[in-house]
């Protein structure tokens, strides 16, 4: 699902590092800028409807409120810092991929050593790390003018995303194009650049996602039940579609299984898009 995610950072730190193996996360968005190492393997990144393949080496920088989502292949590695309130730079990168020049991964990985142990004053080191390694970034990459604000045609997909959520999967695509103000052709091409998936299967993962948590409320329920109360028609379409989703079958879903850890957004929650595949180092 994509929607607004909200990082919990330690008091004083205005950044948090994590590093994956096999990172994988659902398209999102948030406040603060995001640069991403991949230390290994190949990662390819989504953002706002472009791709781009990264592979050991590569940086991407990811400017606040942008639409994205990382898919990592079987093995890959990378490390994944986010910040606020420190760099606030007048001028973007012309390109948000890049090479690292300047030992961004290394960088990233004593940040994570300082969120870890926590000696005393690691958040001023941290916000120091982060800060001194951008400045390297922006002095030697090209720049542009920034982007202006936020096109209304953007701000209404985040709308639009929001308004599926809450739905659960019930709404339809001649609602949503209609919403969107788009002939239903140029949705169908614009929602499948900017989301990665097709508009039927964005509601099918929302449907699943709801699957998961009748399933793990421990109420007693039969299939057919359950796929009723998700929007399937066929319990065989049911069935191919969980298990496309999560990998098991709903019979056999593991205890304590969380398709992508979220929870709606309220002041003071925090949302996760990475999901359950991703292992952190």
């Amino acid at each position: 699902m994509i929607q607004q995610e909200k990082r919990a950072f330690d008091a004083g730190a205005k950044v948090w590092v994590q590093r994956y193996e096999n990172l994988r996360n659902l398209a999102h968005w948030h406040f603060e800028d995001e640069l991403v190492v991949c230390q290994g393997g190949e990662v390819r990144l989504t953002l706002n409807g472009c791709i781009f393949d990264l592979t050991e080496g590569d940086c991407a920088f990811i400017s606040r409120e942008s639409v994205h989502s990382i898919a990592g292949a079987p093995g890959s590695r990378a490390a994944v810092a986010q910040f606020a309130g420190l760099f606030d730079a007048p001028l973007r990168l012309r390109a948000p991929v890049f090479a690292d020049r300047y030992r961004a991964g290394a960088r990233l990985d004593e940040l994570d050593r300082e969120s870890r142990e926590k000696r005393p004053f690691y958040a001023e080191k941290m916000n120091a790390l982060i800060t001194s390694l951008m400045a390297d970034v922006f002095r030697s990459e090209p720049l542009a003018e920034q982007a202006e604000a936020a096109q209304p045609t953007l701000a209404r997909y985040k709308q639009l995303l929001l308004l599926l959520e809450q739905q659960g999967g019930e709404g339809t695509f001649a609602e949503a194009a209609d919403f969107m103000h788009m002939s239903p052709a140029y949705f169908s091409r614009y929602f499948k650049k900017m989301t990665g998936l097709t508009f039927s299967g964005y509601l099918n993962v929302l449907r699943v996602d709801r699957a998961v948590e009748l399933l793990a409320g421990g109420e007693d329920i039969t299939m057919a039940d359950l796929m009723a109360r998700c929007g399937f028609n066929t319990l065989r379409n049911f069935n191919r579609v969980f298990k496309a989703v999560t990998g098991y079958a709903p019979t056999s879903l593991p205890a304590g299984f969380s398709l992508d850890r979220r929870v709606l957004l309220s002041q003071g929650s925090t949302f996760d898009p990475t999901l359950d595949t991703s292992v952190v180092l």
